[in-house]
Order: C-alpha cells, then structure tokens, then sequence
C-alpha cells in the first residue's frame, strides 16, 4: 500500500497548476477525514486516508492533462476552488473516495471534480456534479459501463461526417469494440433510478436501429434507412441486450455526467462534458 504522503508529493512533482490544485485539496481533505472518520477504529481511518489520497493523486494527474489542453485558466480555477459550491463537491468527492479501494472510482471521481474546475457554477454540469459523485461511489462496475454504454448510443456523434454507410459500419464496429463482453441485469436499470442517472421502461418499443440510424447523421439516412445493422457482431449481440431491457434506459443528467466520465476512462480518451450549456 501506498504511503499517502508519497502520493500526495508524486502529485506534487507534477508542478503548476496540478501541484496547487493537488496541495490545496489534501490540506482540506486531512481535516474533513479527521472530522468524519475520527472515531471509527484506527484501521478504518488509515484506510479511508489511504483511498482519499489516490483520489488526490489523480486530481493532479486529471488537472495536470486538463492544463496541457489549454482547458483550464489558472486564474478561473482559483476563483472556483474560492466558490463555496466546489468546495462542497471537493468535501463529498474526498469523502466518497475515502469510502473505497477501487482505483477507477478514484480516477472517475478525479475526473469529475477536475472538469468542474473547467466549468462556471450554476451550469447544469456544477449543479448535478454532487450528484454524480454520490453516484459515482454508490455503482457497480457494471453499472457504470451501463451508463457509459447509454450515454455513446445517446449522445455520442461521429465528430467529423462520415462519407459512406460502409465507413459508418465501420465507425460503429470500432466504437462498440468496448462494450463486446456487456450484458444486461434489470437489477442495474433499477439501481439506476434509485440513484438518479436513469429512468427505465421494460416495456419500452425503442428500435436500435434508429438510435443507431440517427447518429449517422442526416446526410447517410437515405443510404442506411433500411440497414438494421445487426450484420455487424457487436450490433447483433447489442440487439439481444436491448431486447432484454437495454432499449427501455435513458440516462438523466447525473446518468450523463457519470456515462461520460465512465466512457471517457473505458475509451483511454477524453469526450469531454456534456454540452448542454
């Protein structure tokens, strides 16, 4: 196990902004462990300090990434973490993260606060992040490729055109590369709604296909009107999920945020938060 100070200083060594970010939230977070863990048994305690500095560790990795694409004004982060509403997501996310070992919650919980430096407050991404945190440490894994699975049917789009119904094929078989192991449980939908990121229709008459038709864009409806898609594996194996229930999910804006985040780490590449604003 990793000494938390060790981590708290690798953090560090990254310097600029990620150093600052990463410094200000560990001297906050010590006293917020203190304050909520400090009658639980000593082992307990150095476990929930242990977690809650990984989280800090990969904020500064998250900042340090986020700096590097010119996406974070250092002067605009300063006045958030001044912001009494960021401080609170940085308390609840130090807390969650202080409450579990597993290392992609951290880095998921370190993603979301770090794009919330990036954000204005009261957008709907600033109002929903407390949410999502929460939401973060109360899934599964296989929750959260639910999640991230709705939001790349929903909300995911080719970022430049696609010239051919062949191409968007294979677009769409490089996409859902990610998600050839994923099965449906009705228990995860449900779970969902219990904390927020989903609604769920059994009975939902959804098609696939135009989800899937619809994300190619308006140029290719003509050549793929009547393409069911399913002559694609992954597609043909998706079907039977969405039978099952998959069709009858749709994400909230907590669900969103949390997808994203969870696409974003299943794919080794940014997408970036949702644009509602």
């Amino acid at each position: 196990m990793a000494d938390p100070l060790s981590l708290i200083a690798a953090g560090a060594a990254l310097g600029g902004l990620a150093s600052k970010v990463a410094e200000k939230a560990w001297d906050s977070g010590e006293r917020w462990l203190r304050e909520r863990f400090g009658s639980h048994a000593a082992e307990a305690q150095e476990q929930a300090r242990d977690n809650a500095a990984k989280f800090v560790h990969q904020l500064a990795v998250r900042v340090a990434v986020l700096q590097k694409q010119q996406t974070l004004d250092e002067e605009e982060v300063s006045d958030t973490q001044r912001h009494p509403q960021f401080s609170s997501l940085l308390q609840q996310t130090i807390l969650n993260a202080a409450k579990t070992n597993d290392d992609d919650k951290h880095d998921l919980l370190a993603r979301l606060v770090a794009a919330r430096l990036a954000s204005s407050s009261e957008t709907t991404f600033a109002l929903a992040a407390d949410l999502a945190s929460d939401a973060i440490a109360r899934s599964t894994r296989r929750q959260l490729e639910l999640m991230a699975l709705c939001c790349f049917l929903d909300e995911i789009r080719p970022r430049d055109p696609i010239p051919t119904a062949s191409d968007y094929h294979k677009w769409l078989g490089i996409q859902l590369r990610f998600f050839e192991n994923f099965e449906f449980r009705e228990v995860d939908a449900r779970h969902l709604v219990a904390i927020a990121c989903a609604s769920y229709d059994p009975a939902s008459n959804r098609s696939l296909a135009m989800v899937l038709l619809f994300k190619a864009g308006t140029h290719l409806i003509e050549q793929l009107h009547d393409d069911d898609f399913t002559h694609i594996p992954i597609v043909d194996l998706l079907q039977i999920n969405w039978n099952l229930g998959l069709g009858g999910v749709r994400l909230t804006s907590v669900g969103s945020i949390v997808g994203g985040l969870a696409l974003s780490q299943i794919k080794g590449m940014d997408c970036g938060p949702p644009d509602w604003e």
